[in-house]
This record gives C-alpha cells, structure tokens and sequence, in this order.
C-alpha cells in the first residue's frame, strides 16, 4: 500500500512541467521563502495567499524551491510547483522509509509554530528520490505552509 501511495504521488508530480533550473538550494532560501509566504498570507489573507502560491508567476515559485500548504484534512491546497497535487489528501502518502511527511510536517507546525522535518522525496529534476529537508510554519489553526530543498549528496 504504501509503495502505492508514493507511486501515486510520483506519477501525479510527473505530469509537472519543469520549475525551473536545478541547483543546490540552503536552508536560508527555504526559510526565507516560508516567512515571506507567512507575512504575504497576514497581508492579503489565505485566499489571496493560497491563489499566489498556486500560479507559477505568483511571486512564490523561486526554480526548484516552491510553497505548499496544508490544511487540517491533510488536503494540499497549494502547491506552486504541481498543480496537480492540490486538492488531494496527502496525510497517508509515506516516503520511501515509512514515514507520513505530510502528517509529520502539519502537526509539527500546529504544535511548535514553524520547524523543520526530513523525509526522502522524488526529486523530479534529479529523477530519484532524496531526501529533502522541509521548513513549515502554522499560518492559523487549520493550515501550515512550507518549502523544501534537496540535500545534496556529500562526496
């Protein structure tokens, strides 16, 4: 079941058109793209927000780095890189060690405000999976938002 659900997942990032260059992103940029993505939500509320996040010409898709957001549900409701992906549960899709990333990346930032999780990703530009490293913050009591970046393999 669980490859299932990550073939899911795999097949649906699939359909994506290219965001853009590949290069090795830090936990700086990733960072920095959540917060402004957090100040642009108080600015001009979560519907707003979430529309700009959602277009690729929205001010929040940076090449390979991109926010998604999730509600209570575990429904994707943005997700600036694959639009595919928006609208679809993703609590129970597990990575390739087990774990529910998506579940693990909402409860952190419902529980702490922001943080950062770990999980291992197709990585699509690459055409394997790797791990990604995750920053998320709570935007209100139903969602959280986030960006990711791929660790780059150590030599």
């Amino acid at each position: 079941m669980t490859r299932v659900l990550l073939e899911a997942v795999l097949a649906i990032a699939l359909t994506v058109i290219s965001v853009g260059p590949v290069s090795a992103r830090s936990a700086a940029e990733v960072q920095a793209l959540v917060e402004r993505a957090a100040e642009h939500v108080r600015e001009y509320g979560l519907a707003q927000a979430l529309a700009d996040f959602n277009r690729p010409d929205g001010g929040f898709v940076d090449g390979e780095l991109y926010i998604f957001c999730l509600d209570a549900e575990g429904v994707q409701v943005a997700n600036g890189a694959n639009p595919n992906v928006v609208g679809r549960n993703l609590f129970a899709v597990r990575d390739l060690d087990g774990n529910l990333p998506s579940l693990e990346a909402y409860r952190l930032g419902q529980a702490k405000g922001r943080g950062w999780v770990q999980y291992r990703w197709p990585n699509l530009a690459e055409g394997r999976v790797q791990r990604k490293i995750s920053y998320v913050v709570r935007i209100d009591d139903r969602t959280v938002c986030g960006s990711g970046y791929y660790e780059q393999d150590r030599p």
